[in-house]
């Protein structure tokens, strides 16, 4: 007949625990011990964060069209490639001095930047109607100065990326409209000159006028070329100022940088700790203050000598504010100095970069009086060829070349259009006067790690495997009695009759000694496997690099 398998109570389940205390409390104590080593040693993770936006375009959007967020989307993956790249994560690692242990343990430079590439997180800014007007970036490393200059340079990439992009491709464009714009040019002079011809060939039939109007009008088109020539001069005048300006201001950022780090030289050079006279009185005044004290054990405050002593103490106090006083005036009459010398510089440069923008706003002068004169005299050539067209005599001669003639004129005329408008494409991205990629939100220098929460969670989980793995031990040792009779009340169920009497175990003194001897014998032993798997423990975790990837 087939028995129920008996029920076990709560206290029974608490004598299990009891009894297996040892071997659940030890494997929970030497894993957790295991991974709160590690965890502990697990270099902290910094992460440096910057956000970059669209700036608006700062001339009106009829002169130029506005960068559509198709357009940023798309710009924003060709900048990451080229960006995230070996070729430009390589320098910074070198230059940062990053992950200089795992290069030290010789890693390869293809997973050192495969590692830096992890760490890099670029995501879109969305505003509240879902269009896409910036994005931001993340940088996580071991030091906050390491991640905040990472970030910083990646930040600053994009920036510069972004305007270079815009004018290579607007150059390109530029140069093949230029190409087009010339054909069309040499199509309308040859059509020109062949109607230039024919009403020579015909000029017995002109008005007496005739000759003279076509006179004037090579006139006209030498002088046209005259003023397009002294226009491309102006061009390169003011490519030659804008790059003198460029110049210029590299030459004051640089001057300001080496006159901070100057000053900052002079003020570190500069302190008295480190000086002899500074030492002495330090000593000095030890030596008094010594003295004092040992006078006081014997005198009282109002004896002479300890008079005497108090009174060369207070002098060497008031040497030593002494020294700092004049220290301190050194030190402001030396940074004063320094900013002062850099104020001459960039005072001296800004008034050269002034002299460059007048010149620049006299070329564009110069410019715009040539574009009228240009506008002037189409007018006179196109005065000229209506009064030409007007003659009877040619007007069958010149009826084929005239429609060939207002086709190339119409062609030019529409690529001439095209050409204006990358020309001033180009004006607007070279001077950053369209959309461009601005830094809104510069990278900061993180306080604290980012890692730092996760690290007693680690240690918890750590904690809570080895107790599993306790249990697991527990439950080998202890299921297999669940299923043989242990207890009095095991054998009323198994056996469905009524115990009258248990007799408990009989035992000799010695016997039970030694039951003690040995239980405290594996318990022992018990504690000698758990602290040496520990070691072990923490080679393998270290070896496997589970919670460094997990961290970092």
């Amino acid at each position: 007949m087939a028995v129920d398998f008996r029920q076990r109570t709560p206290g029974e389940f608490l004598g299990m625990f009891t009894r297996q205390k040892w071997l659940i409390l030890l494997p929970t104590i030497a894993v957790g011990l295991a991974v709160g080593y590690v965890v502990n040693k697990l270099p902290d993770m910094y992460q440096s964060k910057t956000t970059l936006t669209l700036k608006p375009p700062q001339i009106s959007e009829k002169v130029v069209q506005s960068l559509t967020e198709d357009d940023l989307s798309q710009r924003l993956q060709t900048m990451n490639q080229e960006i995230l790249s070996r070729s430009t994560l390589e320098p910074m690692v070198s230059k940062y001095k990053l992950f200089e242990r795992e290069k030290a343990q010789g890693m390869p430079m293809e997973l050192v930047i495969e590692r830096m590439y992890k760490n890099i997180t670029v995501e879109p800014e969305k505003a509240d109607d879902g269009k896409v007007t910036g994005f931001r970036l993340t940088y996580r490393d071991r030091t906050p100065e390491s991640a905040r200059n990472v970030a910083a340079e990646l930040a600053a990439r994009y920036v510069n990326q972004q305007v270079a992009q815009s004018i290579e491709s607007v150059e390109k464009t530029k140069e093949f409209l230029q190409r087009q714009l010339d054909d069309a040019k040499i199509a309308l002079d040859t059509i020109s000159q062949q109607r230039l011809q024919v009403m020579s060939q015909n000029v017995d039939a002109l008005p007496e006028a005739g000759g003279g109007l076509i006179a004037q009008l090579n006139g006209l088109r030498q002088r046209e070329d005259t003023i397009s020539k002294a226009k491309e001069t102006l061009i390169i005048e003011k490519g030659r100022a804008n790059d003198g300006i460029r110049a210029l201001n590299s030459q004051i950022n640089l001057a300001e940088q080496l006159g901070n780090r100057d000053t900052k030289d002079t003020v570190n050079d500069s302190g008295i700790e480190g000086t002899v006279a500074y030492g002495d009185l330090l000593k000095r005044r030890a030596d008094l203050t010594a003295k004092l004290v040992n006078l006081k054990k014997t005198y009282r405050e109002k004896h002479p000598d300890v008079i005497e002593t108090q009174t060369q103490i207070d002098k060497v106090n008031e040497e030593i504010d002494k020294l700092k006083d004049s220290n301190q005036k050194r030190l402001a009459n030396a940074e004063k100095r320094g900013s002062d010398r850099v104020v001459a510089t960039t005072k001296g440069l800004e008034i050269e970069k002034q002299k460059l923008e007048g010149q620049i706003t006299l070329i564009e002068q110069q410019m715009a009086m040539k574009d009228q004169e240009l506008i002037n005299n189409a007018s006179e050539i196109a005065t000229l060829e209506a009064k030409l067209n007007t003659i009877p005599s040619v007007k069958v001669a010149l009826e084929s070349v005239e429609n060939q003639y207002q086709s190339a004129k119409t062609t030019y005329e529409d690529r001439l259009k095209k050409y204006d408008a990358a020309s001033q494409q180009l004006a607007k991205e070279t001077n950053t006067q369209g959309e461009t990629i601005r830094v809104v939100d510069p990278a900061n220098l993180p306080a604290s790690p980012v890692n730092a929460t996760k690290k007693p969670m680690f240690i918890g989980v750590g904690a809570a495997i080895g107790l599993a793995l306790g249990l697991l031990l527990a439950g080998i040792f202890e299921i297999p009695r669940l299923f043989k009779i242990q207890s009095i009340e095991d054998a009323k169920h198994y056996t469905g009759l009524p115990v009258l009497a248990s007799v408990p175990p009989l035992l000799t003194r010695q016997e039970i000694s030694w039951q003690k001897r040995a239980y405290w014998l594996k318990v022992l032993a018990g504690i000698i496997v758990a602290v040496g798997s520990i070691p072990l423990l923490i080679i393998l975790l270290q070896k496997t690099r589970i919670f460094e990837r997990m961290v970092s």
